[in-house]
């Protein structure tokens, strides 16, 4: 089963950069604060016309993922014109697509508006799996920090991407363990406390 992953996209860098990046990377259907993976690689007219095999298996190799960003009438509605986008993959994480962005402009470009630092997080739906983040500038990856599966590092990395935490995914944390695990008795009092509100 593929999962859906959230991803996070925040730039530094002057404030010109940083508009010129979001508008470069923007999709013309949703606009400011979105992202359309055909303005970092673009996907070439044979990929896309010859059968949906095809255009996944290019998808694959070259953004890493199957299909195109997804969430972004959500990304759009709700961005707040900052340095800040999130989006939403399917079956994994697009750190190389985020290489390349970085590529757009270079590290000490001449000028006095600076350079352009890509930081990327990720977290899949399937929280406490795979989850991390990597920072990019000028095509060179320099931080990565991939918390190991099922660790309790993993699980809060996602909490903090997803902007929720344990309980709303029905997890407790065990000591014993050292790391989260699942309690049904979570979702049962949500929905018993729901029924009394109803009444």
């Amino acid at each position: 089963m593929a999962y859906k992953y959230k991803n996070v996209l925040n730039l530094q860098g002057s404030d010109f950069t940083i508009r010129t990046v979001l508008y470069s990377i923007q999709s013309i259907e949703y606009g400011p604060g979105s992202i359309d993976f055909n303005t970092i690689t673009p996907m070439p007219p044979w990929a896309s016309v010859n059968g949906e095999a095809l255009r996944e298996s290019w998808c694959r190799e070259y953004w890493g993922v199957p299909e195109n960003a997804g969430g972004l009438s959500e990304s759009a509605g709700s961005y707040d014109g900052g340095d800040t986008i999130e989006f939403d993959t399917i079956g994994g994480d697009v750190r190389e697509l985020m290489r390349k962005l970085s590529m757009m402009f270079p590290p000490e470009p001449l000028g006095s508006d600076g350079g352009l630092i890509v930081d990327y997080l990720w977290a899949s739906e399937d929280v406490g799996k795979d989850s991390g983040m990597a920072q990019f500038v000028g095509g060179e990856q320099t931080y990565e920090y991939i918390p190991a599966p099922g660790s309790a590092a993993a699980y809060e990395a996602a909490f903090d991407i997803f902007g929720t935490d344990a309980a709303a995914h029905g997890l407790v944390f065990d000591a014993v363990l050292g790391t989260y695990r699942y309690d049904g008795n979570l979702f049962a009092k949500t929905e018993g406390d729901h029924e009394q509100v109803q009444e």
